[in-house]
Formats: structure tokens, C-alpha cells, sequence
């Protein structure tokens, strides 16, 4: 959990992007699903929390995706023997573009599948290279600086909580079980999300490692 090197993963989706390199390859998504999971599942069910605030900013990774850690713990929940934030006086901040539906909700119960669904939200990002909902217009010159005009803040706050489109044509079938992962971990009921245990028996029985 300590700080594993200086780049974060939003910063290499933004170099990426820059550089219009497109997504990034099916294997090292798989690679950073795993670590991220086997970091969550570790967090779930060994020290019963939810991290709360799961996105490409809170991975860091050292070298070539030699080690990828989640990060900042700040706005994490406990987690009770069911999986679930049952203290009154708790509330999930998260970044509003990572929520899911039940956390944009008041009164509905938040699980540990929180973090699950903002984790198909990374994956997304690393092949969308982009923030999950903020379709920012593609012509409008300098990336950084757009009309407030051009954004669409009823979609926006519409789209919250729901699976992002995908651009398929960039996708190859190489990126299948990313895609299939990203869909899984995205199912607005939680109930239908995998558990990061699940996630991981999953992808180390595909041989990612």
C-alpha cells in the first residue's frame, strides 16, 4: 500500500493519449487488473475495507508496470463479515465519475462491489484513455482548455453510475476477456459484480501474472 513509484496510472493514460498511441495492450491491462485486485482482495477480506476511492490517479506504478499498487486509503470505509458498510455515520466520497449507482443514491447499501465497479472503470480508462462520462469535444483545440459551453451536464450526470461505451473499433480480439472483465465489474446491480477474489482466482487460471 506504501507508495510504489512516480508515475500514477492517470499519468501514463495521459501520456498515452497525447501521443495517440491508443489503448493500451490487452496484457498489461490484464497485468494491472490483477495486481489491482489481489491489492483490493487483500484490503476486502484480510482487513475488511473498502478502499472507497478506487481510479487510474490512486494506482501508482514502478518502471515498466514492474510493481502496481493502489494507493490513498483516505476516504475508505470498514467493511462488517457480510461485505458491507453498515455504520450510520459513514458515507462513500469517492470521485463522482468512479461512483456507482448506489453510491450516487441516498440510503442504498454500499459493499465491497463499490469497488469493484470503479475498478472496470480503470480498465475502461486504459482503453479509453479518457475520464469515465466526461465526453469532452474532440475538435476543440487545446485538450486542457474547453468552453464550458461544450459540455453536456445534463448527460453527464445521467451517465453516472452506468458502463461507458467502448470504442470497438480500436479494440481487437485481443481484448476480449478485458472487455468481458470491464462488463462484469460494471453490472449496475452489485449483486451481479465479481468479488476481487473472484477476479483474481479468475485471471491467474488464464495464466495472467
Amino acid at each position: 500500500m506504501e507508495y510504489g513509484g512516480d508515475k500514477s496510472l492517470n499519468d501514463l493514460i495521459e501520456a498515452r493519449n497525447e501521443n495517440g498511441l491508443g489503448p493500451f495492450p490487452a496484457a498489461i491491462i490484464l497485468k494491472v487488473a490483477l495486481h489491482m485486485a489481489r491489492g483490493l482482495k487483500y484490503l476486502h477480506n484480510e482487513k475488511k475495507i473498502l478502499h472507497g476511492d478506487i481510479k487510474s490517479s490512486n494506482v501508482v506504478i514502478n518502471g515498466d508496470f514492474e510493481t502496481i499498487k493502489i494507493c490513498d486509503v483516505g476516504v475508505s470505509l470498514h467493511l462488517d463479515e457480510n461485505m458491507t458498510v453498515n455504520d450510520p455515520e459513514a458515507s462513500y466520497i469517492g470521485t463522482e465519475s468512479w461512483k456507482p449507482k448506489e453510491a450516487l443514491d441516498d440510503g442504498k447499501v454500499i459493499t465491497d462491489k463499490a469497488d469493484i465497479y470503479a475498478f472496470g472503470l480503470t480498465l475502461w480508462e486504459m482503453m479509453a484513455l479518457s475520464i469515465p462520462h466526461l465526453n469532452l469535444p474532440e475538435d476543440g483545440g487545446e485538450e486542457d482548455t474547453f468552453e464550458e459551453e461544450d459540455f453536456d451536464e445534463d448527460a453527464y450526470y445521467e451517465a453516472l453510475g452506468t458502463r461507458p461505451a467502448l470504442n470497438m473499433e480500436e479494440l481487437d480480439d485481443s481484448y476480449h476477456k478485458v472487455i468481458e472483465l470491464f462488463y462484469l465489474c460494471t453490472s449496475e446491480d452489485p449483486k451481479e459484480r465479481p468479488s476481487s477474489a473472484q477476479i483474481v482466482e479468475a485471471l491467474e487460471a488464464e495464466g495472467v501474472q
